[in-house]
């Protein structure tokens, strides 16, 4: 048997509620070209067991299901299931969300047609309440890699591994910083800087799933591993034939990954005894000409707010707090 064009990477952690649903929408796929290499990350709850009943129970598209002994993290678990796949490319899907039917034939024929490394496709935020309620933009057209890079930096292009077909390749020699949380920043730089022909398409074809317990939604210490992580974005950026770089990379850094560790830490942080350790490393790493340079860079109420939490991260606490509740 010929190994199939893409392979559908699919860690399974804590998802026992959502895996057969996110299956379900794997399995219809309007284009059987693909197979699924699903890995247990040595969850607690059945969802690996419910992943290989749903599996087996059918034998239209082809699969492999991975048990890891020990929890070993998204990158990790990522990793093991490239090291397993046999297509040409690689599409990470996470495993309590749901892709369109036509997902696969769609982002196979755009590989196709434009020898592309990378397929980019928009997608969908999901309340939880079923209501969609933010549409994430991709653009339309054909941009090198290093063109792609420097839209994330711009923040005009997101950088999450779900909604990218990857050349398999590319992906597993990308670095996959195993143990942090927001990795796939760094996924995604990597392998774009990598990448010859991006082909970006406007058709919404994943649907992330926004749950009370996800990460954006609960305090997590971990938030700050957004400081590694653009160590790493910049380690591997700061070489690249970016216009204007050093002020796109500063926009990145501390527009918006300073101010996700503290508006993240501030919302979500029960009490103040929490989130201030948190908080005073920010402040401790943000610098007044940091602050001067979100000025230059006309963000004048981030200026205003993150000055706030330079002079006291109490004072930062209480003000997010407050305009967060209205």
């Amino acid at each position: 048997m010929s190994a199939p064009r893409i392979s559908v990477l699919l860690p399974i952690y804590k998802v026992e509620d959502y895996i057969e649903d996110c299956l379900d929408s794997l399995l219809s796929q309007s284009c059987t070209d693909f197979e699924i290499i699903a890995v247990d990350d040595g969850s607690p709850d059945r969802s690996g067991q419910i992943a290989g009943r749903v599996l087996a129970q059918q034998d239209r598209i082809p699969w492999k299901l991975v048990r890891n002994i020990d929890n070993k993290g998204l990158a990790e678990t990522r990793k093991i299931a490239a090291s397993e796949a046999r297509g040409d490319y690689v599409l990470c899907v996470d495993s309590d969300d749901h892709v369109h039917r036509d997902l696969i034939r769609t982002v196979l024929r755009e590989a196709d047609q434009h020898d592309a490394d990378v397929v980019i496709f928009a997608a969908e935020r999901i309340s939880p309440d079923g209501t969609a309620s933010a549409r994430i933009d991709s653009g339309d057209g054909i941009i090198t890699g290093v063109e792609a890079v420097q839209k994330i930096l711009e923040l005009k292009l997101p950088a999450f591994c779900w909604n990218k077909l990857v050349r398999r390749s590319i992906f597993v020699a990308a670095e996959h910083p195993c143990g942090l949380i927001f990795e796939d920043v760094c996924v995604s730089v990597q392998t774009l800087a990598n990448s010859k022909v991006v082909r970006l398409i406007p058709d919404k074809l994943y649907s992330y799933m926004v749950r009370e317990s996800g990460i954006s939604r609960r305090f997590n210490p971990q938030v700050v591993d957004l400081f590694a992580i653009m160590d790493r974005v910049e380690k591997s950026t700061a070489s690249l034939p970016i216009t204007d770089y050093k002020r796109l990379f500063f926009r990145l850094k501390y527009s918006w990954a300073f101010r996700a560790i503290a508006f993240q830490t501030a919302i979500a942080a029960p009490t103040y005894h929490l989130a201030s350790p948190i908080l005073q490393s920010v402040s401790e790493k943000l610098h007044v000409k940091h602050l001067l340079g979100m000025f230059a860079d006309r963000h004048l109420k981030l200026f205003i707010v993150m000055t706030m939490l330079k002079i006291h991260p109490w004072i930062f606490y209480c003000v997010v707090r407050r305009f967060n509740r209205r």
